[in-house]
Order: structure tokens, then sequence, then C-alpha cells
């Protein structure tokens, strides 16, 4: 494996490497297959209607017109017509449904989708706000403040935001905000807003994770397995670092969006040296 291979690095990518090295290596560097074990038909139903249901919202905010009558789901339907109902407020600018942004860190390169993204201008300074649909169990502000997409998602757009924008403008931290708005609390949306001081210990941090899976992967050898076994219950890759004691294996749970994740899952072209 190249020292200078270049990564397509996302959300789930970093968090992979944060809860166990080896998992990484395996997944994404020798890019071993990913056996999962079928899922409950409950779960694989709810996972299967949250994909369907962020479908109908691009499609809605692509100016496509969407009759409930015509989702034949009625959980589905529920939650669209409860979106109808309850969408939060946006405010007045550009909008781009499931917009792809890819920026440059060091050697690599950092990857985000974002369900829904607004660009304006607020008192002649541009702003983005992101807004994120969740059909899974709600996450207080806490949580969602400290979760990898939203630390991912608010730095890409201070360091590569303006070449979302005609006119090039860099965007301050302190007009970059995110929105969660969950099915099961429309009423509810969780705003977080991003700051200069934020950005740059949040940057900081994830250019040195950067690093350090850079400085893993000039290394070679077997890469560390996580200290936390029950990170393995649900590892396809257990039998192959012999953690079968473990425990009894874990599905997917029926909240966890984890299957819905829309990061690209390759690798690129090996760096110039």
């Amino acid at each position: 494996m190249s020292k200078n291979l270049r990564l397509l690095l996302s959300r789930s990518k970093l968090t992979t490497f944060l809860v166990c090295q080896r998992r990484f290596q395996l997944r994404y560097l020798e890019q071993r297959p990913w056996p999962e074990a079928p899922l409950p038909e409950t779960d694989e139903t709810r996972l299967e209607r949250g994909r369907q249901f962020h479908q109908l919202v691009q499609r809605h905010f692509l100016g496509l017109k969407v009759e409930p009558a015509a989702i034949a789901d009625p959980g589905l339907r529920r939650w669209w017509l409860t979106f109808v109902q309850h969408q939060p407020g946006l405010p007045h600018g550009r909008a781009l449904p499931e917009l792809t942004l890819t920026i440059p860190i060091g050697a690599h390169l950092l990857h985000g989708r974002f369900d829904l993204l607004m660009l304006g201008e607020k008192e002649g300074a541009p702003f983005a706000h992101i807004f994120d649909w969740k059909t899974g169990k709600p996450q207080t502000d806490m949580t969602l403040r400290n979760d990898w997409q939203t630390r991912l998602y608010l730095a890409m757009l201070a360091e590569g935001a303006q070449a979302l924008r005609a006119d090039g403008r860099h965007l301050l931290p302190d007009h970059i905000a995110i929105t969660y708005w969950y099915t099961s609390e429309p009423d509810m949306p969780h705003t977080i807003t991003y700051s200069q001081a934020w950005h740059q210990q949040n940057w900081a941090e994830i250019s040195a994770l950067v690093a350090h899976i850079e400085a893993r992967q000039g290394q070679g050898g077997i890469w560390a397995l996580t200290d936390d076994w029950s990170q393995c219950q649900a590892c396809a890759y257990r039998v192959l670092c012999e953690r079968q004691g473990a425990g009894p294996a874990l599905s997917l749970a029926a909240d966890d969006e984890s299957a819905l994740d829309k990061d690209v899952e390759f690798l690129l072209e090996p760096g110039l040296p």
C-alpha cells in the first residue's frame, strides 16, 4: 500500500478511524468486502422509508410536485405530511438540495453531502445554512454539536464555501449554521451556529486527525484494534481480528441512520511524490 495514496475522507470514514483503526484499514484501504448480515424486516423497512423520505424532500426543493395520495407506504406518507405541515422556516436565498462539497486538506480531500444548503446574504454579508432531515431518534443539542457530521460540515463550509458562490466571496464561520429537523419532533428543530473561535479549534483537530491517518498509512503493518470490544459486535471483520469473543453479533438498530449515509466509498489516485 503506497504511503502517498490520496484519500477521500468523509464523516463516516473519520468516525470509523476513531472507533477502530483496523476497521478503517480493512474497509477503506484494503477494501475488504463488508459482509453485513441481513437486517430484521422491520429495520430494513424503516431504513428504506428513510431513503425514500429524503428523495421526496429533494423533489420538493427541486420544484417537483409530490402527491401524498401516490405514496403507498402509510408511514412514509405520514412523514411527508408532517414535513409539509411543519417544515422549518428557511432563510431567503438559493436552495441547493443534495449538494456535494469536496475540499482539500493537506494531501487529502474532505467530502460531504448536504440534504439542503441555503446560500444568501444578510445585511451585506454572505451566509450559509445547512438543513439535515432526520427520521431516527432525536438527539440533544450537545450531542449534535459534538457529532462529526456537524463538525465536518460546518468546517468544510468555512474553508470551501467560496467555491459555491459566483462572486467567490469568503464565508465567515459566524455566518454558518446547521439545522437538524426530526420527523418525530417536527416543531423542535435543532439549530447549531458556528463561530470563528470554534472553527479555529475544530479545523485544527480535523487537520490533526487527517495527519494521524496519513502518518499511520505510511507505517504499514496491521493497524491498532479498538480497545472497546462492544464495537466488535456490530463489525463484519470480527472473525478476521479474532474477536468472536466480543459477544453476540448486533444488527443495525431501527433508528440508526448509518445505512442512509451518502458518503462516497472510494479512494483516489496515489498522490504525486
